[in-house]
């Protein structure tokens, strides 16, 4: 925290200062820099500030391995956290973003009310940064009601658990092969500015908590009997470690249009805590695997940039009597500019270092 207050004391005293030049200079003159500046050039000296407006929706599709169900017991839960607005700030190698307004859906009757929580860091360069996040979703609907409840007609309010929680916290590793010529945070934090085409092999990583929690049961009153053993499951605990690897390219027109697009698979291990409504508990660990996609369009100027992206990210929580996945999905489109600053003596010390040169 007293590192952001002194990059917002640094903000305040040199907003106004002179837009430097494009070119790129190394901190210390005698040492080369270490990637191509035909293809992208770094802003290290460069405060940003940008605005985005999001709708994030996370879905779980919960569906019991009975063959006498054909498929009417399956729940299908949403929670819409409808056009959220948030800020995010980036400087050098740090990022923080955060959802201050959430605006709820119009239908809450037919819907019900979702609220929702978000907040994200990430720290690191272009060969390899890691990222974190904290989500909360509280409050879901059922859009498979109509298989299970006959009395359901198009317009009445669909199945709703108001008490279902789902919260997470995950820490993301990637890993860059082709980080002389490629920068995937052009794309999505903007510290960077991809200036020719190029792509790159991506290596990744994920460490996770994640728990899913209602007051009663996942299922419904009117499927429960197609759950057996797990017509009372109210809650699961994980903990996830996972490793894999995927691709990522930046098309890139005019020096300043650009085109992302980010898919990787990962293999995951999972350590999972059960819990039912009648006192009983058990741990078990499970193989399964989870795949992140991403893609951003937008315009990239020297301090300007203007963004459209999508974040998906799916996760299987299969076990052995039901199949369970979870999908996030967000559009966000972003604004922002880049502000010239002027880091104090102390931090370009930093900067310099080699320990700081390895991230």
């Amino acid at each position: 925290m007293r590192f952001l207050i002194i990059i917002f004391c640094c903000v305040s005293f040199s907003l106004f200062a002179q837009t430097s030049s494009e070119a790129n200079v190394s901190l210390n003159s005698t040492k080369p820099l270490k990637w191509d500046t035909n293809y992208y050039k770094k802003y290290s000296e460069r405060f940003i500030v940008a605005v985005y407006q999001s709708q994030r929706r996370y879905e779980i599709e919960i569906d019991p391995k009975n063959p006498q169900d054909s498929g009417k017991a399956s729940h299908h839960y949403f929670a819409d956290a409808n056009k959220v607005t948030g800020i995010e700030v980036d400087f050098d190698k740090v990022s923080l973003s955060f959802g201050f307004k959430s605006v709820p859906p119009e239908n809450v009757t037919l819907k019900g009310k979702t609220s929702y929580t978000n907040f994200g860091v990430s720290f690191g360069g272009n060969k390899w940064f890691v990222e974190n996040s904290y989500r909360r979703f509280k409050g879901f609907y059922d859009v498979n009601t109509a298989n299970y409840d006959t009395s359901y007609k198009a317009g009445k309010p669909y199945f709703q658990n108001p008490s279902m929680i789902n919260e997470g916290v995950k820490t993301k590793f990637f890993y860059f092969t082709n980080n002389k010529k490629f920068a995937y945070k052009s794309a999505y934090t903007c510290v960077y500015r991809q200036m020719k085409s190029s792509a790159s092999w991506v290596l990744s990583s994920n460490l996770y908590y994640n728990s899913l929690r209602t007051d009663s049961s996942f299922a419904a009153p009117l499927t429960r009997k197609f759950y057996g053993s797990d017509a009372e499951l109210k809650g699961m605990r994980m903990l996830g470690l996972s490793a894999g690897g995927g691709a990522s390219f930046n098309l890139v027109i005019w020096k300043a249009v650009y085109f992302n697009m980010t898919g990787i698979a990962n293999l995951e291990s999972q350590w999972r805590k059960n819990s039912w409504s009648n006192g009983r508990t058990n741990n078990v660990q499970y193989i399964t695997g989870s795949i992140d996609f991403r893609v951003a369009l937008g315009i990239n100027n020297k301090n300007f940039f203007m963004t459209l992206s999508s974040l998906n990210d799916i996760n299987v929580y299969n076990s052995g009597q039901l199949n369970i996945v979870s999908k996030f999905y967000s559009g966000n489109f972003t604004v922002g500019y880049r502000f010239k600053v002027k880091p104090p003596t102390w931090y370009k010390k930093i900067q310099a270092s080699k320990i700081y040169n390895m991230f």
